[in-house]
């Protein structure tokens, strides 16, 4: 299992079927993970940056601000479209961090 990865997914039926039948939502959920992977990458960048810089207070970057702002963004528009969508949002942590 662990050397076929995904594809040991895609032989499950019904998965397999709702991939098929519904490709946009799975790309559309895609597409928003992949942003919220490079937001992270860039923010650990910039904070990797700001501990060369002698400051106390590196929040105050502004563009640490707008990728945390953005990352909210993103997170509040999945859990309102798995909401649409009838999904159920049990982890706490992920409502806490969309509020």
């Amino acid at each position: 299992m662990m050397d076929e990865g995904l594809r040991s997914i895609l032989r499950l039926p019904k998965i397999r079927q709702a991939i098929i039948a519904h490709p946009e939502p799975l790309r559309w959920y895609s597409g928003r993970r992949i942003e919220v992977e490079m937001l992270q990458l860039i923010h650990m960048y910039r904070r990797f940056q700001c501990m060369d810089v002698e400051t106390d207070d590196v929040e105050t970057n502004s563009i640490l601000l707008v990728i945390h702002k953005r990352k909210t963004e993103i997170l509040q528009e999945v859990l309102q479209r798995m909401i649409m969508e009838g999904g159920q949002v049990n982890d706490e942590a992920f409502c806490k961090v969309v509020k």
